[in-house]
């Protein structure tokens, strides 16, 4: 639940009739909000509903087209640099830290202590060592970005907006690299910037944090606000068809019936390298393999070893039955293993490229013949796919870089759709940064899969998810597997128990 010991104060941030239309595309409308000093605001909504829109007019980097927004009653002047000076401070989904300096360095970017004309090395790190002690993040300041997991990036980014010491924060997607414990220093931050008075717009897809945080809610649906009102009441049911429009009844569909398949399709046997010991799992034809874990334990190290992106240094890998060098991405997606990175923009995706060529890239459904590619073909594929995943988009021809989150992953599942001859599907953080609407399809999809045999293994960091979707979740720490839970017995308690090394009795 939400911390209610922050009480509301004066009005810190208003929003009056704001619209922004982008060509001929309506991204906000007429939106009209408050938010009071020690109020906590889940700004929710599908993607490509404002969100994104009515958060940069917010932080200055978007002129509206109409309306106005005030910080303690003083109407803000266009521009990021007007709206860090009336105290607004933006955490974006995609980090904006520099690897090669030091987390003092870029905590205290622009606002580095001098001494004469030079900056006062000792007192930058101390300075930045008291800022991180007093909002609980418990990183050396002399350690290199660049060596840091992406959870303790997502925390340098907070630590260096709230270094500014705003009346008005910004968080987009806070969470969506953070792990557990780390959600809970989030959490505890989070409180305390409240009872100081600073008011905090808070935008994620994981309902359970939305009522954790937060205390009020706005629901902005087709670039409209649709309601408001105090997140109390609401149920998730509620909120997420106030998102999407419609009644949305259950979230995860009822699990596929996999009764009889035993042989996996897909095995490591003792794989040990890049942080693994003696890993030994199973991947079984029309189930779903949940892998859990707190950040850097390995979870993603082994959706890489299935996929081919890394060899392991000892064990084996076996393709039905058969020990296979499984050591590049080529050679799983010939054995039939698809692979979705945790990182679509960097890892999985070609922004500059279209949908259709994005979807092609591992060919599939005959596009290419052996020595000539077949564009007919193709695109008539590439159109079925993207009408059977309801793919917003202008055209199969749009540059994917222009589509939402949600939609970008689409584009990613729609890759292996074009396969006929897949297998297994490997999945790093699927959902992350993707709105409820998306996900609903996403998981659907995924019971399509393992109802026509495929076999889907799930890495995430939404223990939600994973309650909601695997059949059988598998628990490393420290590189090593520390139990395996069955889906229908598995709880939040049991699973991030075993993520811990504790011993969970059977």
């Amino acid at each position: 639940m939400a911390d209610r010991t922050a009480v509301p104060g004066p009005c810190r941030l208003v929003c009056e009739s704001i619209s922004k239309t982008f060509g001929g595309t309506v991204a906000v409308r007429d939106v009209s909000l408050s938010l009071a000093a020690g109020e906590v605001l889940a700004l929710v909504g599908e993607n490509g509903a404002g969100k994104s829109t009515l958060m940069n007019v917010i932080a200055g980097a978007v002129r509206p087209d109409s309306g106005q927004v005030l910080v303690d009653g003083t109407r803000l002047s266009h521009g990021p640099q007007a709206a860090r000076g009336a105290g607004i401070a933006m955490v974006h989904q995609e980090l904006s830290l520099f690897g090669n300096l030091t987390v003092a360095e870029n905590v205290l970017l622009g606002a580095e202590p001098v001494t004469g004309p030079l900056i006062g090395e000792r007192a930058l790190r101390e300075t930045a060592a008291k800022i991180l002690d007093d909002l609980g993040i418990h990183l050396d300041p002399d350690a290199g970005v660049a060596r840091l997991s992406p959870g303790q990036r997502q925390l340098v980014e907070i630590a260096k907006a709230v270094a500014t010491q705003p009346k008005v924060l910004i968080l987009d997607e806070p969470t969506s690299s953070l792990e557990s414990t780390q959600v809970d220093v989030l959490h505890a931050l989070v409180v305390r910037l409240a009872r100081r008075g600073t008011g905090i717009v808070f935008v994620s897809h994981r309902m359970n944090e939305l009522f954790r945080f937060c205390t009020k809610v706005a629901v902005l649906r087709g670039g409209e606000l649709a309601e408001e009102g105090d997140l109390a009441d609401y149920s998730h049911d509620r909120l997420i068809s106030a998102m999407v429009g419609r009644d949305v009844s259950d979230l995860y569909p009822a699990r596929t019936d996999a009764a009889g398949r035993t042989d996996p399709v897909l095995a490591l046997r003792e794989v040990s390298g890049h942080g693994l010991h003696d890993i030994t799992l199973d991947v079984v034809p029309g189930r779903v393999t949940g892998i859990a874990g707190l950040e850097g334990h390995g979870q993603s190290a082994i959706a890489e070893v299935l996929a081919g992106v890394r060899a392991p240094t000892s064990g084996q890998v076996l393709v039905a039955g058969a020990p296979t060098r499984l050591n590049s991405p080529a050679k799983a997606i010939a054995a039939g293993v698809g692979y979705v990175p945790s990182d679509r923009r960097t890892a999985g995706l070609a922004l500059a490229l279209s949908v259709a060529e994005n979807m092609a890239l591992v060919g599939g459904a005959g596009i290419r013949g052996r020595f000539w590619f077949r564009p007919r073909r193709q695109a008539a594929a590439v159109r079925e796919v993207a009408a059977r995943l309801a793919l917003r988009s202008s055209s199969t021809g749009q540059a994917v870089g222009e589509l939402s989150g949600g939609n970008q992953q689409k584009v990613l599942f729609g890759r292996w759709l074009l396969r006929a001859d897949l297998r297994v599907l490997v999945l790093d953080d699927p959902t992350r940064g993707v709105d409820v609407g998306a996900r609903e399809e996403i998981f659907g999809l995924l019971r399509e899969l393992t109802a026509r045999g495929v076999a889907v293994v799930l890495v995430s960091t939404d223990i939600q998810e994973l309650l909601g979707m695997a059949d059988d979740i598998v628990v490393i720490y420290e590189g090593r597997i520390t139990g395996t839970v069955p889906g229908g017995d598995a709880t939040e308690e049991r699973v991030l128990a075993l993520a811990m090394g504790q011993e969970v009795p059977a």
